[in-house]
């Protein structure tokens, strides 16, 4: 291979980085970023890496605000860097999410009722719950130092994108109509889904040791009775049910960890 392929090469995989940037985040790098509706695919393997970014960049709000602040309010500025990062998109999706799986009768007005931004009552409760959850149990994490929690915003983040991968590899997309989501399920190899899943394994043990394990099988067990939900109320997934995983996976990843932290 010659040096002129190999710098194709890596433009490539840094355009596709890129796209998953500009798909999960706002972080404004859309100049850079050359636009490939057919390679779009290629990006999926990026989600767990712009999920450590984001981790990373929540932990370092945290850790210092937790310096001067007490700690509630590090937790509060933590979680309102990482949703302003992506602009609450995994946040709506959840929300839609309930509101359409809950409220819908079938699977048709289910994925109507998704389409529909306007908040209901199920996609407002869920918020309400995941939020108090996280800030709990981001607290308790917190209170046993500020080196562990953001070590568990990594990994949670991390593991909460490479569930959108596995999601995206093993379910059909639900929607007929074009959306956002819909390209990015695109020929996804069995290569591209290891490599998804290498990255949070891999900061898992790297950070956590065996302590990771704790979290990587509740990650797996979410992210496997997620599909299988979604698979039986609207026969896949849609971008909608890919940010309800992420949260559900994020909270079980803090979970895990709080209650292996327990003396």
């Amino acid at each position: 291979m010659n040096a002129q392929a190999i710098s194709v090469g890596a433009r490539q995989q840094v355009n596709s980085f890129l796209g998953a940037v500009v798909f999960l985040t706002r972080i404004p790098v859309g100049s850079l970023y050359n636009f490939q509706r057919t390679s779009l695919s290629r990006s999926v393997i990026y989600f767990p890496l712009v999920g450590a970014l984001i981790g990373s960049a929540g932990g370092i709000i945290l850790a210092a605000a937790d310096a001067f602040l007490p700690p509630s309010i590090a937790v509060l500025l933590c979680m309102a860097t990482t949703t302003a990062m992506t602009g609450g998109l995994h946040e709506d999706g959840l929300a839609d999410a309930a509101d359409g799986l809950l409220g819908g009768r079938n699977a048709a007005q289910r994925l109507e009722i998704m389409k529909d931004s306007r908040l209901g009552t199920f996609g407002a409760l869920a918020l309400w719950f995941s939020l108090t959850a996280k800030f709990l149990l981001l607290s308790t994490l917190l209170s046993h130092g500020a080196a562990l929690t953001c070590a568990a915003l990594i990994v949670a983040n991390t593991f909460g994108r490479g569930a959108c991968v596995a999601l995206l590899f093993f379910y059909p997309y639900a929607r007929v109509e074009e959306s956002k989501a819909k390209p990015f399920c695109d020929r996804i190899t069995r290569g591209q889904l290891l490599l998804a899943i290498a990255l949070p394994t891999a900061l898992g043990f790297a950070l956590f040791g065996r302590t990771a394990a704790a979290c990587i099988l509740p990650a797996i067990a979410v992210t496997g009775l997620a599909g299988i939900y979604f698979k039986r109320k609207i026969g896949g997934v849609t971008g909608d049910c890919l940010g309800a995983a992420n949260q559900l996976v994020e909270l079980a990843s803090y979970l895990a960890l709080a209650t292996e932290m327990r003396p």
